[in-house]
């Protein structure tokens, strides 16, 4: 009787696994597995349960990082935003820079200008194009991600904020692309790491966004004729 309760428990675990491997989502078309993560710097797997071993010990988590974005309290969007003092800058200064940028990155089409208030306040729907990451050197377009930009701006002083952020796939042969809020990604239990990579890929692309719009709303450096 020990014999047999020993190869049916065998057996029963055998089963198990192969269920739990076919519950895996590996066709969800928002990660390319062909692609590693150069941003985590988790060596672990995903979340997952570690089978018991024959010696009773209990179950270990095997846990994945997952990235910690800024949900604002008000929308529970996912919101990237920041305060810049710039007291040498004028409202109407930073009110011209802030539209040349949003021109310059997203195109001058009328309908990326949701809202212009000369000097006030300027709202832009912008799109940069998405990338998946082999390595520093090695990157491929997963189609782009979507966005509301709003700038508030005052006398020696702006305020930035990116939210409403979309994913749209590449567009296939036949079809429509697919396209996903980043809060599908950053609240969803299945695909928990392909998932996580979409966000750390996007997170990327939008900060250096960041960093392109503060540069380009700086004042142009004067140059003292007299040092030269």
């Amino acid at each position: 009787m020990k014999t047999i309760s020993f190869v049916l428990t065998i057996f029963l675990l055998g089963v198990n696994q192969i269920v739990f491997a076919q519950g895996q989502d590996q066709t969800s078309p928002t990660y390319d597995y062909s692609y590693t993560d150069s941003t985590s710097t988790n060596s672990g797997g995903d979340d997952s349960t570690k089978e018991s071993s024959e010696n009773g010990e209990a179950n270990t988590v095997v846990g994945y990082k997952r990235i910690v974005l800024n949900l604002d309290s008000n929308t529970n969007l996912i919101t990237y935003s920041g305060v810049v003092e710039q007291e040498e800058s004028g409202s109407d200064s930073l009110y011209a820079r802030a539209k040349k940028f949003g021109e310059k990155l997203f195109g001058k089409d009328k309908s990326i200008f949701e809202l212009q208030k000369y000097g006030q306040k300027l709202v832009m729907n912008g799109s940069i194009t998405a990338y998946s990451y082999a390595n520093k050197y090695n990157k491929k377009s997963i189609g782009k991600y979507e966005f509301k930009m709003t700038v508030y701006i005052k006398e020696g002083r702006y305020k930035y904020t990116i939210t409403n952020l979309v994913h749209q796939g590449p567009t296939p042969a036949n079809g429509k692309p697919f396209r996903n809020y980043f809060e599908y990604y950053y609240n969803s239990t299945s695909n928990i790491r392909g998932n996580d990579i979409i966000l750390r890929y996007a997170d990327k692309e939008i900060k250096d966004t960041i960093a392109k719009f503060q540069t380009a709303m700086k004042d142009p450096k004067v140059v003292d004729e007299d040092e030269w």
